[in-house]
Parts: C-alpha cells; sequence; structure tokens
C-alpha cells in the first residue's frame, strides 16, 4: 500500500523495488576482478590475460585492480581457478549491489527525524559548511528544493560525467544530507551547509557492480570528499572493494554505509569493514525498525523509517520525507538512516573534527543507548543523538585561571613612613609580602585601586610583592620591588 499527499507523485512500491533485487544475477556475466601480483612491468598480466582468455576492460590503477572479461565461461569457477595461479593475489566476480531503501509515497514538512536526532540544536553551533559529502547511489539530480552546493561529479557505472538520477533513490539519500535549507522551499536537511559530490555507482535500475562502486570510491577520495555515503550493499565480501574502502581510508575519509533491509541477522557489505561506520535504522519510537539487518560490525542506528507506523500522528507514515524525481516522498530504509550519520560525520568535520576514528568515536559514544545496555548487535552503540555529538565536540571555554593583572606600583616615603600604591585590572584584594615574612598587610575589600601605608626603620631597605586575588579565587603575585629609607 502507498501513501500520497496531494500533488505529488507516488514513489515505488516496495513489490516495485524488491523486483530490482530478483531480476539480475548476482554478479556481473563474463566479468572477473583481478589483482595479479606484478613487477610493475605488465608482463605477469599479460600471461594471465593469455592464459585465461581474459581481455581487459578497466584498471583501477590506485589499487592495482583489473576487470577483465571472457565469453562463455562460469565465472565464479574461474576466479576459484585463477586464484589458485601464483600469478594471481586474488581473483572474484564483478558483484552487483543494491540500493538500500524500501520507498513509499509523498509530501514535505513531516520531518520527525530532524527533531529526533536534535539537528535544529546542533545548527547553532555548525550545519556542515566547509565538508563535502560523496553520494555513491544511482546518481543526484536537482529538483526545485535543491541542494546548497551541488557539485560536478562523475558516473562511474556508465563511465561518463553525467552523474544525474534517474531512480530516485539518490537523490532521496543526497536530500537527506544536504537539501537546502531556509530558503522557503521544500524541506531541510541534516547537514544543509555540506556540498554534495554526487557519484553514480548503481545503474538506472538501481543496482551496480564491484568494480563501479570500487571506482567510485576512488574518485570521491581522489576528489576531495570528506565522507562517502553508500546506501547500498550485497551480501558478498569483495577484495577489491576492501582494497579500494582501505584507499580511502588511508586518505583520511570517513566512510559510511547501510547494514541491509533483510531482516537478516549479519550487515551487508561494505558496511561490514572495519573501516566502515555501519548504519541500521530506527524508528520514530526510538526502537529499530525490524527490517534492518543486525550482527557482528554495526555501529549505530538512524532515522530509518517505518512506514506501518504514525507515531507522530500526523496522518501518514513514518517514512523519511526529502525531494526527490517528481516531488517530495516518504522513503523507509537503512538507505534512509545511513546519510543522516554521513551528514552527522559532515557536520563534527565543519567543526574541525577531522580524523575519521574520531568522528566514529564521537558519533558513538554519545548515540542514545537502546536495547542491551553497552554495546549490542542489534543497535550497536545507541540512536544518532546529533545535538550531542557536537556539544561534545564543541570546545569549551578555557578557564579562566589567572588572578588580576597588578601594574602601576609605586612607594612614597616619608622619613621612616612610607606608602605603597597599585592598581590591578579587576577587582581584587590585594596584599603586601615582605621577603622573609609570612604575613601579608592590606586590604580583603574587592577593588582595583590600591593603597598601604607602613612605618620602617631609617637606613633600612625592604623588598616586597604584590599579591592580588579576584573574586573567583585566582590569585596573582608581581615581581619584587624594593623601598629604602
Amino acid at each position: 500500500m502507498t501513501q500520497a499527499l496531494p500533488l505529488f507523485l507516488a514513489c515505488f512500491t516496495t513489490a516495485e523495488h524488491d523486483a530490482v533485487l530478483t531480476d539480475h544475477p548476482s554478479f556481473v556475466e563474463r566479468e572477473v576482478l583481478v589483482s595479479v601480483m606484478d613487477l610493475g612491468d605488465g608482463v605477469a598480466r599479460m600471461q594471465v590475460e593469455e592464459a585465461y582468455g581474459l581481455q581487459t576492460l578497466d584498471h583501477i590503477d590506485a589499487i592495482g585492480v583489473t576487470l577483465l572479461t571472457v565469453d562463455n565461461a562460469d565465472i565464479a569457477a574461474l576466479s576459484s581457478e585463477m586464484e589458485q595461479d601464483w600469478r594471481v593475489e586474488f581473483a572474484e566476480p564483478n558483484y552487483i549491489y543494491t540500493q538500500m531503501a524500501q520507498p513509499n509515497d509523498p509530501y514535505v514538512g513531516y520531518q520527525w527525524n530532524l527533531n529526533f536526532i536534535g539537528a535544529q540544536d546542533a545548527w547553532v553551533t555548525a550545519d556542515g559548511t566547509g565538508a563535502v559529502v560523496a553520494v555513491l547511489d544511482t546518481g543526484v539530480s536537482e529538483g526545485d528544493d535543491g541542494f546548497t552546493n551541488l557539485l560536478a561529479g562523475y558516473d562511474a557505472y556508465y563511465d561518463d560525467d553525467d552523474p544525474s538520477d534517474r531512480v530516485g533513490h539518490g537523490t532521496h539519500v543526497a536530500g537527506t544530507i544536504a537539501q537546502a535549507t531556509n530558503n522557503g522551499v521544500g524541506v531541510a536537511g541534516v547537514a544543509p551547509g555540506a556540498s554534495i559530490l554526487p557519484v553514480k555507482v548503481l545503474s538506472d535500475n538501481g543496482y551496480g557492480s564491484t568494480s563501479a562502486i570500487a571506482n567510485g570510491i576512488v574518485y570521491a577520495a581522489d576528489n576531495g570528499a570528506d565522507v562517502i555515503n553508500m546506501s547500498l550493499g550485497g551480501a558478498w565480501y569483495s577484495s577489491t572493494q576492501h582494497q579500494a574502502v582501505k584507499y580511502a581510508d588511508q586518505k583520511g575519509v570517513v566512510i559510511v554505509a547501510a547494514t541491509g533491509n533483510e531482516f537478516s541477522s549479519s550487515i551487508s557489505y561494505p558496511a561490514a569493514l572495519d573501516e566502515v561506520i555501519a548504519v541500521g535504522a530506527g524508528r520514530a519510537d526510538g526502537s529499530r525498525a525490524p527490517y534492518s539487518n543486525t550482527g557482528t560490525g554495526i555501529d549505530l542506528i538512524a532515522p530509518g523509517g517505518d512506514m506501518s507506523r504514525d507515531v507522530n500522528t500526523d496522518g501518514y507514515g513514518d517514512g523519511i520525507l526529502q525531494e526527490t524525481l517528481g516531488g517530495y516522498q516518504f522513503y523507509e530504509g537503512t538507505s534512509m538512516a545511513t546519510p543522516h550519520v554521513a551528514a552527522a560525520a559532515a557536520v563534527l568535520i565543519s567543526m574541525g573534527v577531522d580524523d575519521p576514528d574520531e568522528v566514529r568515536e564521537l558519533l558513538t559514544s554519545t548515540a542514545r543507548d537502546v536495547g542491551s545496555a553497552g554495546y549490542d548487535t542489534s543497535t550497536g552503540w545507541g540512536y544518532l543523538d546529533l545535538e550531542a555529538a557536537v556539544a561534545a565536540a564543541t570546545p569549551s571555554e578555557p578557564e579562566d585561571t589567572a588572578g588580576p593583572a597588578i601594574s602601576n606600583v609605586g612607594v612614597t616615603t616619608d622619613g621612616a613612613s612610607f606608602r605603597i600604591t597599585w592598581t590591578t585590572n579587576e577587582a581584587g584584594t590585594s596584599q603586601i609580602q615582605f621577603d622573609g615574612w609570612d604575613r601579608l598587610y592590606g586590604s580583603t575589600e574587592l577593588t582595583t585601586s590600591h593603597s598601604q601605608g607602613f612605618r620602617g626603620s631609617v637606613g633600612s631597605s625592604y623588598t616586597f610583592s604584590v599579591i592580588s586575588v579576584d573574586a573567583a579565587g585566582n590569585e596573582s603575585r608581581s615581581s619584587g620591588h624594593t623601598v629604602s629609607l
């Protein structure tokens, strides 16, 4: 069942989305990804191509992986056979990954998710300005609401410079991160000041290959991305994909991915990789959405929605609402949860937190604990709390431990009598201490002008210091001064 709001287009039904998952094989036919143990002269790679009847389609030079094609071969069997070859580091099918949304229907203004994670309160401190988030998805297209800064991007699936979205999934994801906000149009994003770098790695049918995703990760890392958002996944570990993730991680990029929507007890790849922040989906009541995959490696959950519920009683299912193709639409899924965390990372990065490990620590340590106490494999460290993460990252005002600044120390003498005068830059009590004497002389009144008279012995010299204490108890001491009678 879909829910539609007046004047807006309906999105995909759940059944149509499921068809995408079943109409395609688990890997691209006749394609294999290979890493050859080469000395840099290309000879070993050429020998491997000739030995197995392969033809090169693409090189991912940064991680030393080649995409090859072969006619009429069992790719899984061929990969296994090649891995027995001493010249081959690894060989694997070009696995297919799918979008992680469970989309439903439209309209604007019902963004329970923003309040739930404290986004508006976080904006008082930072909104992501200066951070670049690469959205590796079906592409991104700009509508009436649009983005504060949409960069040019790249299409790694079709290998061109047009990362336009013809599915809607990537546009919705990008909107969750950085929809134009406070512009009098449509809806808001979690990090509205962030820039979006669109990298199309999924086809116009919503699926993609290992090679496209790996190329997309490398492109994002090489083109200024601070954060990579992957609202996609598959059940297969890929060495190629892992190499690309490591490449981006070593460049200091925060990588965020969806755990998947299969009601499974294991999370999808690339979310399951150690370098990736794995995000599950939460409901509007703070619980985990039932479709959200669980398992070791999940870091936290974030608003993903549940269209079967209306916790906020606004008359619509609790999906995540953003602008996408044809209007404003409610989607649900771990795809929707993931950009909340990517946007939160962008906000922290805009505050100067630029270490991926520190970003992960801030997000997980400030998450609201749900489920079992502490870490658990259903919800990780808890539910994203952007307001708390920003507060934890905000440097506190340095404590003022300096006492009043003492100046204008002067001495007037009259025979055996003398008077010491001085001023302080703030109100404080000020007293005199003579060298060799423990006793303090002076007033305990809080003031900025100070004076104290003494009687000594003619022919004697006295060395003293001024000690001043402010109302907070912070003490300062002047250098030594000498008076001779």
